[in-house]
């Protein structure tokens, strides 16, 4: 099978936390892994809707959180547990938190 991606993976691992449609308040949590400069991967608890898109609070070190909109391209149910792994574009490319979020991840690689 032909490798999909254009970008390089970090394998930096993020804490983040969400909220969902009605309740946008970052309480569920998730854990980041696979960055690229064009989205990610994450686990959850909660299965979320292809083409919905969230706002991530991403804790990018123990005193700097940046909030980015994603859009869900694909959910997958984990077989070994209960949750989700969820992998998502980012939806906007453009303004301060999505810089700092690039910069730490140009770091990291």
């Amino acid at each position: 099978m032909a490798e999909k991606r254009r970008e390089k993976r970090s394998p930096i691992e993020l804490a983040a936390s969400y909220g969902i449609g009605n309740d946008p308040r970052p309480e569920r949590e998730a854990k980041i892994y696979n960055v690229s400069s064009e989205g990610f991967c994450f686990t959850s608890d909660s299965k979320l809707k292809v083409d919905e898109k969230i706002q991530l609070a991403v804790d990018l070190d123990t005193t700097d959180e940046v909030i980015i909109t994603v859009k869900v391209v694909w959910v997958k149910k984990n077989d070994d547990n209960k949750k989700y792994t969820i992998g998502v574009q980012i939806a906007e490319k453009e303004g301060p938190e999505f810089t700092r979020f690039m910069e730490f991840y140009n770091n990291s690689l």
